[in-house]
């Protein structure tokens, strides 16, 4: 009876440790370097301008952006967005320091000072910007 009882016992300690091991997944944590992210090159793809997106091809610009990873949670931007015609400068220029939220799903902001100029969602990097007048509009640039 004695070993009856030692055997069940050894039986129960081996099945508690095998549920001990293979009942935990271990989760895996999102990367929380959002610059790594979305730290690389776009290719301008469309704009918006008044309500209306217009693609690339139907504009007089062209251009890239580049996403230089400078902190885990800061980038700078690189923007080379010119005219077809004459190459003439649209939106050109370099911008330190920028601050990076979770803006949910999947979102990221892109904050300078508490102004949001720009967001990352998935591959596409889309930039809020206003002209000479004060119209509003985008740039929508796709990572390469």
């Amino acid at each position: 009876m004695n070993l009856f009882i030692n055997a069940r016992r050894s039986v129960m300690l081996v099945l508690l440790a095998a549920v001990s091991f293979t009942a935990c997944k271990k989760e895996v944590e999102p990367d929380p370097d959002m610059a790594s992210q979305i730290a690389g090159s776009y290719t301008y793809t469309e704009a918006k301008i008044g309500g209306k997106t217009y693609p690339a091809s139907q504009t007089n610009i062209k251009g890239s952006v580049k996403v230089i990873r400078e902190t885990a949670n800061t980038v700078s931007l690189d923007l080379n967005i010119r005219a077809k015609s004459d190459n003439s400068d649209f939106l050109v220029g370099s911008v330190d320091g920028i601050e990076l939220t979770d803006a949910g799903s999947g979102t990221i902001g892109l904050r300078v000072e508490s102004d949001e100029i720009a967001q990352v969602k998935g591959d596409k990097i889309i930039i809020k910007s206003t002209d000479d007048t004060g119209a509003q509009f985008t740039i929508t640039a796709e990572k390469n």
